[in-house]
Protein backbone atom coordinates (compact mmCIF):
# COMPACT_ATOMS: atom_id res chain seq x y z
CA UNK A 1 0.00 0.00 0.00
CA UNK A 2 2.70 2.67 0.59
CA UNK A 3 3.89 2.33 -2.97
CA UNK A 4 0.15 3.10 -4.07
CA UNK A 5 -0.17 5.44 -1.44
CA UNK A 6 3.69 7.15 -2.83
CA UNK A 7 2.46 7.22 -6.64
CA UNK A 8 -0.89 8.87 -5.51
CA UNK A 9 1.13 11.27 -3.78
CA UNK A 10 3.16 11.92 -6.48
CA UNK A 11 0.32 12.15 -9.36
CA UNK A 12 -1.70 15.10 -6.90
CA UNK A 13 1.59 16.79 -6.13
CA UNK A 14 2.37 16.49 -10.40
CA UNK A 15 -1.39 17.25 -11.23
CA UNK A 16 -1.06 20.33 -9.07
CA UNK A 17 1.98 21.55 -10.63
CA UNK A 18 0.46 21.10 -14.11
CA UNK A 19 -2.61 23.61 -12.83
CA UNK A 20 -0.11 26.10 -11.75
CA UNK A 21 1.41 25.96 -14.99
CA UNK A 22 -1.86 25.93 -16.91
CA UNK A 23 -3.43 28.35 -15.25
CA UNK A 24 -0.06 31.04 -15.38
CA UNK A 25 -0.37 30.24 -19.60
CA UNK A 26 -4.00 30.92 -19.62
CA UNK A 27 -3.33 34.44 -17.32
CA UNK A 28 -0.24 35.65 -20.24
CA UNK A 29 -2.56 34.85 -23.27
CA UNK A 30 -5.26 37.24 -21.14
CA UNK A 31 -2.64 40.21 -21.15
CA UNK A 32 -1.31 39.31 -24.58
CA UNK A 33 -5.00 39.44 -25.67
CA UNK A 34 -5.74 42.68 -23.79
CA UNK A 35 -2.58 43.94 -25.32
CA UNK A 36 -3.60 43.41 -29.00
CA UNK A 37 -7.78 44.37 -28.43
CA UNK A 38 -5.88 47.97 -27.20
CA UNK A 39 -3.87 48.00 -30.27
CA UNK A 40 -7.10 47.50 -32.19
CA UNK A 41 -9.02 49.98 -30.73
CA UNK A 42 -6.13 52.28 -30.68
CA UNK A 43 -5.93 52.20 -34.64
CA UNK A 44 -2.11 50.15 -34.94
CA UNK A 45 -3.22 47.35 -36.57
CA UNK A 46 -6.18 45.54 -38.38
CA UNK A 47 -7.36 48.95 -40.31
CA UNK A 48 -7.58 49.29 -44.24
CA UNK A 49 -5.84 52.63 -44.87
CA UNK A 50 -7.20 52.11 -48.99
CA UNK A 51 -4.51 50.54 -50.62
CA UNK A 52 -5.40 47.46 -50.25
CA UNK A 53 -8.45 48.14 -53.24
CA UNK A 54 -5.53 48.67 -54.96
CA UNK A 55 -3.01 46.11 -54.31
CA UNK A 56 -5.76 43.95 -54.41
CA UNK A 57 -6.71 44.39 -57.98
CA UNK A 58 -3.27 44.68 -58.76
CA UNK A 59 -2.66 40.61 -57.68
CA UNK A 60 -6.27 39.88 -59.39
CA UNK A 61 -4.59 41.50 -62.84
CA UNK A 62 -1.32 39.56 -62.86
CA UNK A 63 -2.59 36.35 -61.40
CA UNK A 64 -5.02 36.46 -64.58
CA UNK A 65 -2.29 37.01 -67.31
CA UNK A 66 -0.40 34.65 -66.21
CA UNK A 67 -3.25 32.26 -65.43
CA UNK A 68 -3.80 32.90 -69.36
CA UNK A 69 0.02 32.70 -70.41
CA UNK A 70 0.53 29.66 -68.54
CA UNK A 71 -2.55 28.22 -70.47
CA UNK A 72 -1.19 29.26 -73.85
CA UNK A 73 1.98 27.65 -73.16
CA UNK A 74 0.86 24.53 -72.02
CA UNK A 75 -1.89 24.17 -74.54
CA UNK A 76 0.07 25.90 -77.56
CA UNK A 77 -3.42 27.56 -78.74
CA UNK A 78 -2.87 29.56 -81.65
CA UNK A 79 -4.92 31.37 -84.05
CA UNK A 80 -3.18 29.98 -87.05
CA UNK A 81 -4.40 26.32 -86.06
CA UNK A 82 -8.37 27.12 -86.45
CA UNK A 83 -7.58 29.08 -89.85
CA UNK A 84 -9.17 26.40 -92.47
Amino acid sequence: MTNQDDLIKEYKKLEEEDLKKRSKSIEEGEALDKIIENRIEAGEIGISHGSDKYVSIIMLGTATIFTLLVLYFVFGISPNHYAT
